[in-house]
């Protein structure tokens, strides 16, 4: 059925959006890949080794271990982590949340939505940090603490004239209601990914809120690596060169990249390869939208220049991108990608010997992945 979706919507692509057939191609291609689980238990192999070589796992991330002799093509059997969904953890903490302060998650997220129709995707998160939100829930913990000492108290010390056979009136002790630390959860999200796609060049082309586990200490579970993508060396250098140019809103060496990974368009306007490229590897901000929705967006990019041919070496880059960018802003926590990755990809290029100021034509010719 989804081969023969695709097939349909493809032979509508190839007439009225031809620049949109690779992005296709690739996902008809990954779903391939998807279908084979024993594939899948050796990316989770893979992905826990490159954790813990990284040091997130098993401090910050927990990446199940696949049980081989009952794994066969047609299913999965892996160790079972305990916890909900990243998105049902945190949704639950809201509904109670909203409840006690006389309101609804639906109304707070129809909010929500108003304000970023009205207004635009904000460019960055700037709420409360990691830090001040930790010793928020310290403070609650140890608050509930001491509430709960003083009922114990009154629970085991009977009063003063209380005899024997008076009324058991114990009273219940109380359990905090602590938020979830989302800067802290997303900035783990966000180092965990740049390290998979600029370091190892494997990663999860597909992080939406259902593919992650919120464990009780806080860690994140990173469960499902069907939909996962591995980058040729020079597929992944060149990835750092475009985090690392992203990070330094460097025009010249995207529109560079741009014609070498085979971009064309009726003008060759290197400003509409700059936002087509940022919209799509980096940020939905209004300083790269102008305020203007999605389709509005889109449609003014298209008059200006319309472009009709895009490589897909990085489709299921762009696509990640564009997943963990829905997924921290249903958090309320936009961002910008190359705000994380962009210093990831300058060390590993120092680490390689190939520092960012060193790529000039010839280098990037040098490098240059098999165009698709």
């Amino acid at each position: 059925l989804f081969t023969r979706d695709i097939h349909a919507i493809r032979s509508l692509c190839e007439r009225f959006a031809p620049e949109q057939v690779c992005t296709l191609d690739a996902l008809e291609k990954q779903n391939i890949s998807e279908l084979e689980y024993t594939n899948e238990a050796q990316n989770l192999l893979e992905v826990s080794r490159n954790m813990r070589r990284h040091g997130f796992e098993p401090r910050e991330v927990v990446v199940p271990q696949p049980i081989s002799e009952l794994t066969t093509k047609r299913m999965l059997v892996m160790e079972l982590l305990p916890g909900p969904k990243l998105i049902d953890g945190m949704r639950a903490y809201y509904a109670r949340w909203a409840e006690e302060n006389g309101t609804t998650l639906k109304r707070m997220e129809t909010q929500a939505r108003r304000k970023i129709e009205e207004e635009g995707i904000p460019d960055r998160y700037d709420g409360p940090s990691a830090n001040q939100i930790a010793m928020y829930q310290r403070w609650i913990r140890i608050k509930s603490a001491v509430h709960n000492v003083r009922i114990a108290i009154r629970n085991i010390v009977p009063k003063l004239g209380r005899g024997n056979d008076a009324k058991d009136d114990k009273i219940e002790y109380t359990r905090a209601s602590v938020p979830p630390n989302t800067p802290r959860i997303v900035d783990t999200l966000m180092r965990v990914h740049g390290y998979q796609l600029l370091i190892d060049g494997l990663f999860n082309a597909d992080p939406h809120g259902g593919n992650f586990l919120l464990l009780p200490d806080g860690r994140i579970g990173l469960i499902d690596y069907g939909s996962t993508k591995r980058l040729s060396d020079n597929e992944r250098i060149h990835a750092c060169v475009l985090y690392a140019a992203l990070a330094r809103n460097d025009r010249d060496m995207i529109w560079r990249m741009g014609k070498l990974g085979g971009y064309k368009s009726k003008y060759m306007n290197p400003e509409v390869n700059f936002l087509l490229t940022k919209f799509g590897f980096d940020s939905w901000g209004k300083e790269v939208t102008g305020g203007k929705n999605v389709q509005q967006f889109m449609d003014d990019l298209k008059r200006q220049d319309p472009w009709h041919e895009t490589p897909d070496n990085f489709v299921l880059a762009s696509f990640m991108a564009v997943r963990i960018r829905a997924l921290t802003l249903g958090m309320n926590h936009p961002v910008s990608c190359s705000e994380w990755w962009g210093e990831i990809s300058e060390k590993e290029l120092e680490r390689m010997g190939l520092p960012y100021e060193s790529w000039d034509e010839e280098q990037l010719m040098k490098y240059q992945p098999e165009i698709s």
